[in-house]
């Protein structure tokens, strides 16, 4: 008894099935009696209808995620994009406070707030404070070292102070000794100024 000849859809069916069961083109000429090029275009259209239902599912899948999310956890991602502040105010449709806001509270799970209140407070004294790195880089002077480098600076501060008094000091010498120098060549009893040692009074 000959074997009923399956139609075209019946074919199609059959195909796929065997596709999907992992047949050979080989395997699935033999037992459909098809040949390959009949195949070839039922199991291409076959994989991409199967590859746009899983992404389907998976946008499915994530979509009560998306929804659920905070205007802060909306803001994160953003941040993490590389997005800055006034970019996600607009894109949120938020208030700068709050994008700032939200900023401030990224920053903290990352570990970097201490350096952005840096930064607001010292901003002007970024250039100064870059060329002090360069200093130390072209010194060899490593970071914990900076604290020795500025007490040495502190010690040529009040260095150069005692040399000004030192040298006033001189000069004041120098102008009572010619007042002595003078009352010397005078007749009359010599007028010391007050406040010299005790053996300049002695006659």
């Amino acid at each position: 008894m000959s074997e009923i000849p399956l139609n075209k859809f019946e074919k199609r069916d059959l195909i796929i099935k065997l596709h999907k069961e992992g047949k050979t083109y080989r395997d699935i000429c033999r037992i459909a009696h098809v040949s390959p090029r009949d195949i070839k275009p039922i199991a291409k259209e076959y994989e991409r209808k199967k590859r746009l239902g899983n992404n389907k599912r998976k946008e499915n899948t994530h979509e009560p995620t998306t929804k659920k999310l905070s205007k802060s956890s909306q803001a994160f991602v953003l941040y993490q994009e590389g997005k800055k502040i006034d970019e996600v105010k607009v894109l949120l449709d938020m208030s700068f406070k709050f994008a700032l806001k939200y900023w401030a509270q990224y920053l903290k799970s990352i570990r970097l707030y201490e350096a952005y209140e840096f930064y607001k407070e010292h901003s002007y004294d970024i250039p100064r404070l870059l060329s002090i790195n360069n200093f130390l880089e072209r010194n060899d002077i490593y970071g914990k070292d900076i604290v020795n480098v500025l007490s040495t600076a502190n010690d040529v501060i009040n260095l150069n102070q005692t040399i000004i008094n030192l040298k006033a000091e001189i000069e004041r010498l120098k102008q009572t000794k010619n007042n002595y120098s003078l009352n010397q060549n005078t007749n009359s009893r010599p007028l010391l100024p007050l406040g010299l040692p005790e053996h300049y009074y002695r006659y």
